[in-house]
């Protein structure tokens, strides 16, 4: 990708460009429903795409999801007032005929947006149970319905980076509204909460095979593109 701007409207950033001469905007949009409002509102208004390929991590609620699993979500669904929307079913075809060549494992089934980090198996389960949903992310729903509302045609393809049988560690305070890791702060998070010094190395094994998954597909995307 050939980069022409840069834009920073924290915590959001946004790359215009191209690839092989096609018109490309790449959204880091930050973590959380307020984050995502933000970026995908300002990407709609400003640069109006013909498409919105979303990717991300969630969590499992299925337990035959493994970490770098990836979840084609249909449908996207949002926990707290139970709409539910529906991603462009060509485009969801397609994204998973990507993943099925390139031998990443997948489910193209619900997806659940919630408004905080949900930590514990046993409510991983239940929120899946409820919502008849495989996953659980803090985004997708906003982008899914903001795309709906313009009538931009989307997918939503998450990876997934804890497993339901995992529990998260409480490391919040020490990553900032753009996702980014600050690192005074993790020490000190680990000062406090010693135990979780052991989480580390396999959780950034899980979030290495969640990227390696979604740069498979979006690769292939980029290649193939979609009539």
């Amino acid at each position: 990708m050939s980069v022409d701007s840069r834009l920073h409207i924290r915590p959001s950033l946004f790359i215009r460009g191209t690839y092989e001469q096609k018109p490309l905007v790449l959204v880091r949009s930050g973590l959380g429903r307020d984050a995502m409002e933000n970026a995908i509102g300002y990407l709609i208004e400003r640069y109006r795409p013909k498409f919105v390929l979303h990717v991300g991590y969630c969590g499992g609620a299925d337990p035959t999801l493994q970490p770098g699993d990836m979840v084609i979500a249909k449908p996207v669904i949002d926990s707290p007032s139970g709409e539910r929307f529906d991603p462009d079913d060509a485009a969801a075809a397609h994204a998973c005929g990507i993943l099925k060549r390139e031998g990443v494992r997948f489910k193209k089934a619900g997806l659940v947006t919630v408004d905080a980090v949900v930590r514990q198996p046993f409510d991983k389960a239940f929120l899946g149970t409820q919502h008849g949903a495989v996953a659980i992310d803090m985004e997708s729903s906003v982008l899914a319905s903001l795309c709906q509302r313009s009538d931009t045609p989307y997918i939503v393809a998450r990876a997934v980076l804890d497993p339901l049988d995992y529990e998260l560690p409480h490391i919040e305070g020490a990553v900032d509204e753009a996702g980014k890791t600050d690192g005074m702060a993790l020490a000190g998070h680990l000062i406090k909460r010693p135990q979780n010094i052991l989480k580390l190395p396999r959780i950034e094994y899980f979030a290495s095979q969640a990227r390696q998954s979604m740069t498979c597909l979006i690769e292939g995307w980029l290649e193939e593109g979609i009539s």
